[in-house]
Formats: C-alpha cells, structure tokens, sequence
C-alpha cells in the first residue's frame, strides 16, 4: 500500500512539474544567439468546430481553451473542416534583431492570419495563403510568411487562426531577417537544381520520344511535366511566379495537378509493365484508375466546393500510388526484367518520403538531406526511370535484333530451299524445252545448239561425224495403220537408239518427223560408218512393233557426214552433207547407209575400225 502511494506521489510531483514548466515550454525567449527557431514545437492549440470564434473571444478565453503540453513534432490534423487557433509567447530577452519573419512550411494552407497582441496597443492582423492574393505576405516568398517587429525587452502574444480546405499543418519558424533571406538563397539553390533535373529529363524524353515515337517516353514526359507542376504548387512557387493574382486558380491547381498526374503515371506504368501481356486483370483495374482521374482532373474546376474533391483526390492518389507499387512487385516476381529499375524508382521516391515525414516527427534530425529528402528521393526517382527507360529500349533492341537475326536465319534458308527449287524448276524447264515429247529424246532446238558447240571445237581438235536416218516408207504406216501406230513406231525406235548409242559424249535427237539425228563428236569416218551399219543392221533384224495383232517390220536408211579435225566448216555445211547422204541412201533402195565429208563426197568403210562411236 505504501509503494502504491509512493508510485501516485511521485506521479502527481512530475504532472506538476510537468505543469509549472508547461508556460516555459510554450514560449520563445530570443537572445543574441538566436537567429532560427522552430515554432512547432512552442505551439498551443485549440479547435473551433463551428469557426465562430474571434480573436478577442480567444485571447480572453485561451487560458481554458489551449492546450497545456509542448507537441513532439510540428502539428499535423490532418483533412478537417474545423478552424485551429494556436498560441505562442515570443519575448525578446537580448537580440540585437528587432526585425523578424515568420515563416508557414506548409504553403498550401488556404488562409493563415497572425494575431500580434502587444501588452499596449491594438491587436496586429496580418493574413496570407494560397486563397489569399500574394501581395498580402510580408515577403514576395514562395511560403507564407509574417513579418514581425519586436525590439529588445519586449514581449507579444502571437496568435494564429488557420482554416483550410486541405491538410492542417503547423511547421512553422521564426527567423532573424538576415536569417530568412540566406535561408530562402540556399533553398532556392536547390530548388532551382531539382526543376533543372526535372525540365532536363522532360526534354530529354520529348526529344526521344519525337526520335523513336515510343509511346512510353510520351507517358514519362506528360508524368515528368506533371509532377513538376504540382511540386511547383506545393512548393508555393506557382503562386509566387505564374498566377499571383489568381487565389481561386492557385487554390484548386494542386487537386488539379494531383489527379492530371495520376493519368500519366498510371499510363506510364501500365506501358512501360506491359501490364496488358503480364497481367490483363491489372491491365483492367489501371485503365479503370486512369478514366477515375481523368474524370478528377476536371472536378476541382467546377466543383462549387473544393474541400471535398482535393479530399477525394489526395486518397485515390495514394492508392494508385499504392496499385503501382504492387504492380512493379508482380512484375518483378514474374522475371519481368524492366520492373527491377521501376521498382528502385519507386522505392526511392518512397524512401525520401518517410526520410522526410521521420524528420517531421523528430525520429530523424533535421538537415540538408532530410529537409529535401522528397526533392532528393524524386530526383532519384527521375534518374532511375530514365535508366530504366533506356534499359527497356536496350532490352527490346536485343530482343528485335534476335528476332531478326532469326528470322534472316530462316529467311536465308527459305531463300536456299526456293534457289534450289528455282534451279531444280529451271533445268525441268530447259530439259522440257530441249527434249522431244513424244519420244523423250533431245528435240530440234537442242540439237541446232549442240551442234554449233561441236562444230566449233572440231574446227581446234578432234573429227566431228553427224548421222541422220530416216524411217523408210513410214507415210504409208501413217497412211495404213494411223498416226498412234505411226507413233509407237517412233518410240520403238527412240528406244532402240538409246540402247545401240551409249558413249556419254554422244547426243540423240529427233530432227523432226520420222527423222533421227546422232551427233558424235570425237568420232572419224570408220567409225561413224561402222555405228550406222550397226544402227541400220539392229533395226532390220530386232525392231519390230506390234498393232493390232500384227507384227510391223521397220527399216532405215542413214545418211553420215564426217568432218576432219581442224576443218572451218558452219553447221549448216555439216546437215546438207548428211541430209545429201541420206538422200543417196534412199534414191539408191533404203535401209542402206551412205557416207559424205562435207565436200559432199563419198566416204568408204575401212577394213580396220579405229574407233566405234557408242561402245
């Protein structure tokens, strides 16, 4: 019981310490040290439902209605449709500064006003905000911002009155003049880095998206664009360079701005993931998101009341930030190789997102990098993306130079297969335009070509002989038996030729009609005599052919002309010689064979054979 009395003791003890030192903790005393301090956090406040109250009201009454404990971190409410009051003493114990600014960090609060209560004198009002026009501020300052005069010994009551459509946020400072202005250069140093980064990658990607018409660096550009407009506006530099005297505008862009961007994004997104091919439900749910925003980006313009739409707008948009996320994460799961560079992008403007909401709430000192860490985490975000654009089209080369790589693969073979067919067609066509069809042996044409080419080279090396026959009495078989006899006839004997002929350099042809031609290169007289006799001799003895039940006897008369090697004769010269020959052979009997060189005079057998054409 006594320890349980000690434990309410000593509980009791520290909440009165805690009170006494309450008034200290929310209070500013400033000395010669003193150039920057955070007002956040030396802040009481109290909510005002019905935004009834005046000001007179609240100082007589703050004793009751503020707040009693010093806040952790800057006050945030976050969306509320109430008024907030917040109270704060500031005493100038020993600075030299009697000039001083107080500075609002959250830009797009619609109407802050400054209460000053002096200990004589009227109450001071001063009234900024992205809803108010810009030359109400103290300073032509992208934040909103108060100017405040304080000389040495003095003390003020300062008290603020913020109503806003959007999020209540009290990070707040309060600094020398000489303070401000070197703050607001180093700012504005890397301010003006970032928006360069960003302005030179929106080049950028217009300029590759004009070269290659990629659709993926349109989205990226209109997402670049975008959200540079909208940091502009949070930023408050919208409403300091571009529409000053447009508080109507100014307050409704960032809504605007918000969803516009959330169009390209999930455009990008949903291109550059091929969501259509790696996830067709995703696919479905992003173009539903895109028609949401498109439809929220003309809401906050004409919507009588803003509060709700940016409202609206702020939480889609987080949710689609968050359907992005999880659609990179899929894709990477499924080895969709451009999600890894997507996913580095998001997470690292994720990253400087809570780098910058852990200093807001002091788990994080405050410094260069957690000040910026958004600007840094986008800056990052802007890189990544871009490599990870030029990753993709890397990927997307390789992959179309493989497939042309493949398809000139199979297109050389396919090429191949139809030259082979071509060549294969092409010498079907010559051996059908060179040979006979009713016989199959070498028709006319070939003939008068070949025998040019021999002719030609008996007139460097070697004897030429040319033999033509002649079916003896074949218009009567026509005449008797009919043409389809008269046919088969010719093909009996084609047949027989092709059997006594067989030496590879010999040619056959059918000359025309019931004529025959031999063309024999290499071969003298005896030996083209000896392989007429030959012929004329087979054909007597073996040839016959059989129509209708009867058998049919053929004979043959053979006229031959020989050339001598060396000797300059025309192919013409050659066929009068043997066609006058065969002419002997049939005015002197038929089936007889009759020998001419081409000076048209007779050639006798030799009793010697020195070379047998067709053996």
């Amino acid at each position: 019981m006594i320890r349980l009395l000690l434990v309410v003791m000593l509980a009791f003890s520290s909440l009165q310490v805690f009170a006494a030192g309450a008034s200290d903790s929310l209070s500013v005393r400033l000395d010669r040290a003193s150039d920057e301090i955070d007002l956040s956090r030396k802040l009481a406040y109290y909510e005002d439902p019905t935004s009834n109250l005046t000001i007179y009201q609240i100082k007589r009454r703050w004793p009751e209605l503020g707040s009693k404990e010093a806040p952790q971190s800057a006050y945030n409410f976050g969306f509320s449709s109430s008024t907030y009051w917040f109270h704060t003493r500031v005493e100038n114990v020993s600075s030299p500064n009697d000039r001083w600014v107080i500075e609002a960090l959250y830009p797009i609060i619609d109407q802050m006003e400054l209460f000053i209560v002096r200990a004589t004198g009227p109450v001071e009002r001063q009234i900024a905000g992205d809803s108010v026009p810009f030359h109400r501020r103290a300073k032509d300052h992208h934040n909103i911002n108060f100017g405040l005069d304080l000389s040495r010994g003095e003390a003020v009551d300062l008290y603020f009155r913020v109503k806003t459509s959007g999020a209540v946020q009290m990070r707040t400072k309060l600094w020398s003049l000489d303070g401000f202005s070197y703050a607001d250069h180093q700012e504005r140093f890397v301010l003006g880095l970032f928006y360069g980064l960003l302005a030179a990658m929106l080049i950028f990607s217009l300029l590759v998206y004009l070269s290659i018409r990629d659709t993926n660096y349109l989205w990226y550009s209109g997402y670049i664009l975008n959200y540079g407009a909208l940091q502009f506006s949070l930023n408050g530099l919208s409403f300091e360079h571009l529409w000053p005297n447009s508080p109507w505008w100014n307050n409704r862009s960032v809504a605007v701005f918000i969803a516009s961007g959330m169009v390209f994004v999930l455009s990008f997104a949903r291109s550059f993931l091929a969501l259509k091919t790696n996830a067709p439900i995703l696919n479905r749910v992003f173009l539903f998101m895109i028609g949401t925003f498109v439809l929220a980006t003309v809401a906050p313009i004409v919507a009588p009341d803003y509060a709700p739409v940016i409202r609206f707008n702020s939480f889609v948009a987080v949710m689609a930030a968050i359907l992005v996320m999880f659609a990179g994460g899929l894709c990477l799961y499924r080895n969709f190789r451009p999600a890894r560079f997507f996913m580095l992008a998001w997470t690292a403007l994720l990253a400087g997102m809570l780098i910058y909401l852990f200093k807001t709430f002091g788990v994080l000192p405050a410094n260069f990098v957690t000040e910026y860490a958004i600007q840094i985490g986008s800056a990052f975000e802007v890189i990544l993306l871009s490599i990870a654009l030029a990753d993709r089209l890397r990927h997307m080369s390789q992959e179309a130079q493989k497939i042309q790589r493949e398809m000139n693969t199979v297109l050389e073979s396919r090429v191949a297969e139809r030259t082979a067919a071509l060549e294969s067609a092409n010498r079907q066509l010559e051996m059908l335009s060179s040979t006979d069809g009713l016989t199959g042996l070498f028709n006319r044409r070939y003939f008068d070509t070949h025998l040019r080419k021999e002719v030609f080279r008996c007139r460097r090396r070697g004897a030429l002989a040319l033999i033509m026959l002649d079916v003896d009495h074949f218009k009567a078989v026509n005449d008797n038996l009919g043409h389809q006899a008269g046919d088969k006839c010719l093909r009996k004997l084609a047949d027989k030729l092709i059997n006594l002929v067989q030496r590879e350099t010999d040619i056959i042809c059918r000359y025309g009609g019931e004529e025959f031609a031999l063309v024999l290169p290499y071969t003298d007289a005896v030996g083209a005599k000896q392989l007429a006799e030959k012929i004329r001799a087979s054909i007597e003895s073996d040839l016959w052919f059989e129509w209708e039940g009867e058998a049919q006897s053929v004979t043959v008369s053979i006229g031959v002309a020989v050339v001598g090697s060396g000797s300059a004769v025309e192919p013409d010269d050659v066929v009068a010689a043997a066609d006058e020959a065969l002419y002997t052979s049939k005015t002197e009997g038929r089936n007889r064979v009759t020998a001419m060189d081409v000076s048209g005079h007779s050639v006798g057998s030799a009793e010697v054979k020195p070379q047998l054409a067709g053996e």
